[in-house]
């Protein structure tokens, strides 16, 4: 149909515009849909270049090596918190040679350290009205869906329920993506709740496997040592989600040490 519209527009249909809409009408499938894409094609033939312009692909380039990953990530922790977190992550990479196992901690060390908190959120909000305005012309009002711990409700099915929020609320998030920088001090309001306790927690836990464990690599562990760098990427989701998926990963992170302590799968099975 768009097709159709712009060779009507090119005068190569001989029929009526009025004729075409009433033949659209009575056919009666996707009336709406099909006059606007008759309506695209006569506005593409009018204005080529910018027709081609909306053609083309908007692909994101994404990180392809693992050295381009690691960087992707570390750029992110200086936007989320700073250089000092990303200079955390990057030199607990150091000293891992083993190419998978690297990239598992690149990782699953990077999902521990960006976890989605209320400074997060904040920014993330900001952000996307900022993208919003380099994207679309025009006025146009945004609104947001969100949980806050303090002002909600828990539903039935045991989860918060979201409340949805004006423009008004980008004010107060731009104040409070500034605060980040109090993400896990004595004055981070948010950092008491059970959820964000958690979240610190599994990041220094997660720090100490390491230690213990890659002094333990070998042909062996290799294996075990990679999938308990990865586990961090299980724990999804918030709140009761999240609760839910750590205690899932609590059990299978425990097996994987065992393992490892062992000496790999092999040496634990010749011992039992």
């Amino acid at each position: 149909m768009i097709l159709f519209g712009a060779t009507w527009q090119k005068g190569f249909v001989p029929l009526t515009e009025g004729a075409i809409m009433t033949a659209i009408e009575m056919n009666g499938q996707a009336v709406e849909r099909n006059k606007r894409a008759f309506a695209i094609g006569r506005w593409a033939a009018l204005h080529p270049e910018e027709a081609d312009k909306l053609g083309q692909p908007n692909v994101v380039a994404l990180p392809k090596s693992l050295e381009e990953k690691i960087a992707f990530r570390a750029d992110h922790l200086v936007a989320y918190q700073g250089k000092g977190l990303a200079r955390r992550y990057t030199k607990r990479l150091d000293g891992i040679s083993d190419p998978e196992l690297r990239e598992a901690v690149a990782m699953g060390y990077h999902k521990l350290l960006s976890y989605k908190d209320e400074y997060e959120v904040a920014r993330l909000m900001r952000d996307s009205r900022d993208k919003a305005r380099g994207t679309f012309e025009g006025d146009f009002k945004m609104t947001f869906h969100l949980a806050p711990p303090i002002l909600s409700r828990m539903g039935s099915d045991g989860r918060p329920v979201k409340r949805m929020f004006g423009e008004w609320l980008l004010g107060p998030m731009k104040v409070l993506a500034r605060m980040k920088r109090l993400r896990g001090t004595p004055l981070d309001i948010f950092g008491y709740s059970e959820e964000r306790r958690m979240e610190r927690s599994l990041i220094k836990q997660y720090e100490r496997d390491l230690d213990e464990v890659l002094a333990k690599l070998d042909a062996n562990t290799r294996d075990a040592i990679i999938a308990l760098a990865r586990l961090p990427l299980d724990i999804r989701g918030f709140g009761p989600v999240k609760q839910k998926n750590e205690a899932k990963a609590a059990k299978q992170r425990e097996a994987l040490l065992a393992v490892i302590r062992s000496g790999g799968p092999e040496m634990k099975r010749a011992a039992e």
